[in-house]
């Protein structure tokens, strides 16, 4: 089953000046303010000469800007290299992004085991992107022996915290029931928190959820405006989901215009089943009204 790892953004407010100078800490603060406002080159120009004197959180700012071409020209291995330094001196948030590189194999020879290592001291320090990714090795035996039971656990303790993404993963976990009874009414539960957060697979999730009448009340007509916001939002499954409901409806024709748009999206990003579903759709349109929604899927590309 699968579940995406997550990595702390660069924060917006949140410092860490109390082995800098006062000069050290206005430095560190003009910054991070040029990097909120898109001045990349500067702020990855001051965050250097501080990684360089061996500052932990510049370090792992600086590959975070390095892994995401920040300023700078992508460069992953280099990206590791400051991760790795600032996970050594004890940074939690470098050592989950370091857990991460290995995981895909990004700057560094792809190291399931490893990645695993570091997950676990990021999360040993209570950081709770790292106690979800544990959570996903475990889940999918990725590094270490498979084992639901422990994925749950991990979930669960991240979810608590407030979690969006442990939250929906522990939801798939109680819908399946894999290392927990399965729980519909719970599995639910969790969706809508993780969805009330912002998490877009999980606001999908709990649409289906809707959708089905599976441990909520059916309520298609609030399954339909959470599949639109989170298509909306770049979620595939939601596309695929919401071009299947569109595609049912045949009370009107824009429904299949719309239905073979969401699709096109969807399987512009892979999906081998909005293909499949796209060329169903296509088969009951004619050749101007497939125009027609090739445009409307053009539009809503460049609004997702």
């Amino acid at each position: 089953m699968s579940r995406s790892m997550t990595r702390a953004p660069i924060p917006v407010f949140v410092f860490s000046c109390l082995l800098l100078t006062v000069g050290g800490c206005a430095r560190h603060e003009s910054a991070l303010s040029d990097y909120q406002s898109g001045n990349y080159t500067e702020a990855f120009k001051v965050w250097r000469l501080m990684a360089e004197h061996g500052h932990a959180e510049a370090q792992n700012y600086l590959g975070v800007m390095l892994d995401q071409g920040q300023g700078v020209p992508e460069d992953d291995s280099e990206a590791v290299t400051w991760f790795r330094r600032a996970a050594l001196q004890g940074n939690a948030v470098s050592q989950n992004n370091l857990g991460i590189m290995f995981r895909s194999g990004s700057g560094v020879p792809q190291d399931n085991a490893t990645a695993v290592y570091w997950f676990k001291l990021s999360a040993e320090q209570g950081h709770l992107d790292a106690i979800n990714n544990l959570g996903v090795m475990f889940d999918q035996g990725l590094g270490v022996v498979e084992d639901d039971v422990e994925a749950v656990r991990l979930f669960r303790l991240a979810a608590e915290k407030g979690h969006p993404r442990a939250m929906n993963n522990l939801g798939r976990m109680l819908q399946k029931g894999e290392g927990v009874p399965q729980d519909y009414r719970a599995a639910a539960d969790w969706f809508e928190k993780a969805s009330s957060q912002g998490d877009m697979e999980a606001r999908n999730n709990f649409a289906v959820m809707l959708d089905n009448g599976t441990g909520v009340s059916a309520d298609p007509a609030r399954a339909m405006t959470l599949f639109l916001e989170s298509a909306r939002a770049g979620d595939v499954r939601a596309q695929v989901n919401l071009g299947k409901k569109l595609l049912a409806d045949s009370s009107r024709e824009q429904s299949l215009l719309e239905a073979y748009a969401w699709f096109n999206v969807a399987s512009s990003s892979g999906d081998a089943e909005a293909k499949t579903l796209k060329e169903a759709a296509a088969s009951r349109l004619d050749a101007d009204q497939v125009r027609e929604a090739q445009k409307l899927s053009r539009t809503i590309a460049e609004n997702v």
